[in-house]
């Protein structure tokens, strides 16, 4: 079994399990799907071991656990967001500075007023990191298509390729977060082999390609949609790769000139420590 030949190599290692093609189960069903799979590991640990009480901690339930072995299961379908987020809590496993940029969009909410906060990676639609309050589905997926709706505006209505391009090569933060995600990884990676493992597997969702889809934002890329019920959408670019998206009352509009103020400054934050990292990264190496 995998997750045996996997303990041997690292006692330490997570595994993440997806339970894919759900989208055709009720809520009940994909319940009781989850928890036959759970099971079904338990008592194969349990044959294994000879009956003893060694089954892995899972994330559906608590267990007593002589081996620690940790797996997380996560309902996904390629015909909701689900699998955009389920990607997005193994992704932020594996970004050593998460803790702080968690507590950077804590701030930002709570400064400005807002009630979640996001920070996407463009091109996949994966968030890299959220705030600490409980993640809406629901807006989560309404986040998604603002960065489609986005998207496609700016190809028919933005500025030409040429210049687009040229304005990247021009901007030296552009490149530098990346490699400081880049770097910080492998960094963690190095440091902590229970993450090395996935890394080779789910590393290249992070380091996003020069897909033109990606060009469209720049300095200046930012949109508000206000939705029924009073809430408002507030997107704000941090460089090419990364956009970060709010969730607010539209109430709190009336103080925009704070909020992008706020914005401005979580922006130049986010830039410096992975800027930071990428340095420290740099000079590890060079010793």
């Amino acid at each position: 079994m995998i997750i045996q030949s996997g303990k041997r190599v690292n006692p330490r290692l997570r595994y993440e399990v997806f339970i894919h093609k759900v989208d055709q189960l009720s809520e009940e069903a994909k319940i009781e799907t989850q928890r036959d799979i759970h099971n079904q590991v338990r008592d194969y640990f349990a044959d294994v071991n000879g009956g003893t009480d060694s089954s892995p901690l899972t994330s559906f339930g608590s267990n007593l656990n002589a081996q620690n072995i940790l797996i997380n299961f996560h309902l996904t379908s390629i015909f909701d967001h689900s699998i955009f987020e389920a990607f997005s809590k193994v992704i932020q496993k594996l970004i050593p500075q998460f803790n702080h940029l968690e507590d950077l969009l804590n701030y930002l909410i709570s400064a400005s007023n807002m009630e979640q906060a996001f920070l996407f990676d463009i091109q996949t639609k994966i968030s890299i990191a959220t705030d600490s309050s409980p993640t809406d589905m629901r807006m989560y997926e309404l986040c998604c298509d603002m960065i489609d709706l986005l998207i496609n505006m700016s190809e028919i209505y933005g500025r030409s390729n040429d210049n687009v391009v040229q304005t990247i090569e021009d901007d030296d933060d552009n490149e530098s977060i990346i490699n400081g995600i880049h770097e910080s990884m492998n960094s963690y990676s190095n440091s902590s082999p229970s993450t090395s493992f996935m890394r080779n597997s789910c590393s290249s969702i992070i380091v996003t390609t020069d897909e033109p889809s990606s060009n469209v934002f720049d300095s200046m890329s930012s949109s508000v949609i206000k939705l029924t019920g009073g809430r408002v959408l507030y997107l704000k670019e941090i460089n090419r790769h990364l956009a970060l998206i709010c969730i607010l009352h539209e109430k709190a509009l009336a103080k925009q000139a704070i909020i992008e103020y706020n914005v401005n400054q979580l922006k130049t934050s986010i830039l410096e420590l992975f800027h930071l990292t990428h340095q420290t990264s740099a000079s590890s190496t060079a010793l």
